[in-house]
């Protein structure tokens, strides 16, 4: 072929068991991919839009029955202190891994750290009184308070036991805005979906946890569906309050990340370096250093292989490794002059809110299925290959594919193709009377052999 050549698709029916086989096997697998794969598991028709939301948080202590401590006839729940063998008051001679400190019993108001987007359990504080030394008028000073006492250090009681609750709501804003110009209402959950009106558990990677969870039928193998389980990781159902709103104890959301309270953080110093007090234990524990822990919630309104489901949520804590957390928080006798100043240690928990809701778009669908029609392009290009330079019959193959026609000029094109078909007339008509004299001479002969 030259350059001035012209190439153009040819149809040759290649008559190989072969490469008929191999095509139809790639022409079911990638039809398989695509449907099963694309369309059914990722959801290749439906467009995605990530969830945004806000989250409020409530904390309390432990109480009779879980009743509202604002009731007048409702209980505090704690264990004595004696009891308890993180605490100096304890009365066995049983080993904590830790650090022994006094434990003093916190309502939930005073032990709880709360920003828009994390709440921080107070387990171990020390305060000390302070007296500001420093004049208002004077020009430099090197030190700014005195400490009018010596540091006092304590744990917060059952800590552990205090139960966190979660209302979180989330809106998909690019969903939202075209069902809003069609819904004045704006009542879709794309537009507000709130946790007390949909279902959520919590992923668990314990396997202990997992298995208590199960005896109270709240153990779940998926965070939707009703398949239970026993083993980790699982999904565990929430306790609910009077409307439906989700809270857990704190020992269960960092039993869930895989760690204990009274575990050993071993990414931390064994001792605080603020701190005037020995150390008595043999390491510092998550209640005595405080952690941060990551909690994801994740909303989506699709199920593999289904389709659109009613929308779903999960929480996936993860306790970052080797962390701690405290903050310091003043309280004024008498502004500036007097203070009592409180460094507390807990757990914080921030919460990570997103996840995905989905509606039908046609465009993402054509685009599923041109990627399908480009892995089925993909396919023939390999088919032809292996016929064209694989297969032993190959030259064969070549001859049948490619074909190359005599060189046509402009000024020639119409007479050759008229003398071409003069030509084929002729020979046709001469066949013809050719035919019909060798008819002709048979007849006669077979007369003249009649008697």
């Amino acid at each position: 072929m030259g350059l001035c050549a012209y190439e153009t698709a040819k149809v040759v029916a290649i008559r190989d068991k072969r490469l008929a086989s191999l095509r139809y096997l790639f022409v079911v697998v990638i039809s398989a991919y695509v449907i099963i794969f694309e369309l059914l598991g990722s959801g290749g028709y439906l467009t995605v839009s990530p969830t945004v939301g806000v989250v409020r948080f409530s904390l309390q202590h432990p109480t009779l029955s879980e009743c509202d401590p604002s009731d007048l006839n409702c209980r505090n729940d704690f264990a004595p202190l004696n009891e308890l063998p993180y605490c100096q008051q304890y009365d066995s001679n049983d080993l904590y891994a830790g650090n022994i400190y006094p434990c003093e019993i916190y309502e939930s108001i005073n032990a709880q750290i709360v920003s828009e987007k994390s709440i921080a359990v107070i387990t171990r504080a020390s305060v000390i009184n302070q007296t500001q030394v420093c004049e208002a008028d004077a020009m430099t000073c090197q030190r700014t308070y005195s400490d009018e006492s010596e540091e006092h250090r304590f744990y917060t009681a059952q800590s552990e036991r205090f139960t966190i609750l979660f209302d979180h709501a989330v809106t998909a804003s690019h969903i939202c805005s075209g069902r809003h110009s069609r819904h004045p209402s704006g009542t879709h959950y794309t537009c507000s979906a709130e946790s007390s009106q949909f279902p959520g558990r919590l992923h668990s990677k314990d396997s202990e946890l997992c298995k208590l969870a199960y005896q109270t039928e709240k153990s779940y193998v998926s965070y939707r569906g009703k398949q239970q389980t026993d083993g980790a990781p699982c999904f565990i159902e929430p306790n609910h309050t009077a409307t439906n709103q989700d809270f857990f104890t704190l020992d269960t959301i960092l039993r869930a990340s895989g760690v204990d309270i009274d575990d050993c953080n071993v990414g931390t110093d064994n001792a605080d370096s603020n701190s005037t007090i020995t150390n008595t234990g043999s390491c510092q524990t998550y209640r005595d250093t405080g952690a941060t822990l990551l909690l994801n919630i994740y909303w989506t309104d699709f199920a593999p292989y289904v389709g659109l489901v009613d929308p779903a949520y999960y929480y996936s804590p993860q306790l970052i490794a080797g962390s701690s957390f405290k903050q310091y928080i003043p309280f004024y006798k008498q502004y500036r002059s007097q203070r009592t100043l409180l460094n507390a240690h807990g757990i914080k928990i921030a919460v990570l809110l997103g996840g995905e809701f989905h509606t039908f778009n046609m465009l993402s669908f054509l685009i599923t299925l041109t990627t399908a029609v480009g892995l089925l392009a993909v396919a023939t290009t390999i088919v032809d290959l292996l016929m064209l330079y694989v297969l032993p019959e190959k030259e064969r193959y070549q001859e049948a594919k490619y074909e190359s026609t005599e060189e046509f000029e402009r000024r020639n094109l119409v007479p050759s193709a008229l003398n071409q078909l003069i030509f084929r007339s002729d020979r046709r008509q001469s066949g013809e009377e050719n035919d019909g004299a060798y008819g002709r001479a048979g007849d006669e002969a077979n007369e003249l052999q009649d008697p």
